[in-house]
């Protein structure tokens, strides 16, 4: 079942609210006050907004209305309160306060500039009360005096909405705000959740690989012992295996090593200051065979561009999402840009782009949770791209992240100016 607007929600309650509230000042009228109503026309006008309110909580159901189909509801019942009033005093019946009701409503569930347009209609309904219904004499006061009165009356009514449709807004506008910072803190408190168990998975498996890998390592330097005393064809053979699990055994620790970081977590690492061209000497010297020729790279001409954060994090993150882009753009060309920061605090920007298929929307907005991948099994854990924003939620830079199915896609790494990382 879809689950339900709060939008929507609202208005249908709020309604029902404005419908009680009309029945009641009528019957205070009739009964306290003894005024003289024409039932009729009252009866049916009250029953017309309680109607529209069913009819409005069987066909929406609670879900979401476009803001536009809102506030035409709201105009209704403007109207409706119009016609209300016309036959009950016109002008100069007190309750014409209602219409703030209106008023409030909007500005609670749409935006200002809807709630400014029913600001506009509730004031030109009560300004039309003057004109179109005669208005009634009451005790004494008769003529021009009371005729001015009225039209103060009007000033003050519509002084008041305005007023309160400027500081409702506000308000909502506040509060949408506040919602908004809540939603990033929460999100980036999850991601830092993540990354701390990703730390513990690393250094985890650091430790219960090691082990198992220093005996291999001396298992082998025994075996090299053995081969060298053995001598012959055979031995040379056999020397060329133990050179090759000698490179395997360096470069699996070189990846236990590099776990730490790779996890996201610029632990224990000083900031210092990585020219551009030597992170670009860096990234390249961890490509595949054949695929340097493929990467096209901007922004390194003036030979000053200089990043300040730990190294090792932020050339991972770069080699991730540049292995990314190449797994994604197999035939075509991959760009890597550096420039200035878009950001009032300077700093630096990291583009890499790809044209690649692309991400339909549903898959875009899954991009960046961990262990969500699109790649064949085996090809990848899904991390690249939450690890490169998680680095940059750590050092208070800014990550983003365009594709759309046949354009490719384009991720941007922004890192804060010197000065403004410092380590944990």
């Amino acid at each position: 079942m879809a689950e339900s607007d709060p939008r929507t929600t609202s208005l249908v309650r709020l309604r029902w609210g404005a419908v009680a509230g009309e029945a009641f000042s009528l019957l205070v009228a009739r009964y306290t006050f003894g005024a003289d109503l024409p039932l009729a026309p009252v009866v049916a006008l009250v029953a017309l907004m309680a109607a529209t309110n069913v009819t409005l909580a069987l066909v929406v159901r609670g879900r979401a209305m476009p803001p536009a189909a809102i506030a035409g509801v709201l105009a209704f019942d403007v109207l409706q309160l119009t016609a209300l009033i016309a036959v009950v005093g016109a002008a100069s019946n007190p309750f014409s306060v209602l219409y703030l009701v209106q008023i409030s409503m909007a500005a609670l569930i749409l935006g200002p500039r809807w709630t400014w347009g029913l600001a506009a209609l509730a004031a030109s309904a009560y300004a039309a009360l003057f004109a179109l219904v005669p208005t009634p004499v009451v005790h004494d006061h008769t003529g021009e005096g009371f005729a001015s009165h009225l039209r103060v009356m009007w000033i003050a009514f519509t002084l008041a909405a305005a007023l309160i449709t400027y500081f409702v807004a506000r308000l909502s506008l506040e509060l949408e705000r506040r919602e908004a910072e809540l939603r990033e803190v929460r999100e980036r408190a999850v991601r830092h959740e993540r990354v701390a168990a990703l730390t513990t998975l690393a250094a985890g498996a650091a430790h219960e690989l090691g082990t198992p890998l220093a005996t291999v390592a001396v298992a082998a330097g025994e075996l090299h012992h053995a081969v060298e005393r053995l001598g012959g064809p055979a031995a040379d053979s056999m020397r060329d295996d133990l050179q090759l699990i000698r490179g395997e055994l360096d470069r699996c620790r070189r990846i236990l090593d590099g776990m730490a970081a790779g996890a996201g977590e610029p632990v224990g690492e000083a900031p210092e200051a990585i020219p551009a061209n030597g992170l670009l000497e860096e990234v390249r010297a961890g490509l595949r065979p054949g695929e340097s020729g493929r990467l096209e790279v901007h922004g390194f001409d003036d030979g000053d561009l200089v990043l300040v954060g730990p190294r090792r994090a932020i050339v991972s993150a770069v080699a991730n999402l540049v292995r990314n882009a190449f797994d994604a753009s197999t035939q075509g060309p991959v760009v890597l840009s550096l420039g200035p920061g878009t950001g009032a605090r300077g700093g630096v920007r990291v583009t890499v782009e790809d044209v690649g298929p692309g991400m339909p929307p549903e898959v875009l907005a899954r991009a960046g949770e961990p262990f969500f991948t699109t790649k064949p099994p085996g090809r990848g854990l899904g991390l690249g791209l939450f690890l490169a924003r998680s680095l940059t939620d750590e050092l208070k830079g800014h990550f983003e992240i365009e594709s759309s199915p046949g354009a490719g896609t384009r991720v941007s790494l922004e890192f804060p100016a010197a000065g403004a990382w410092s380590a944990r």
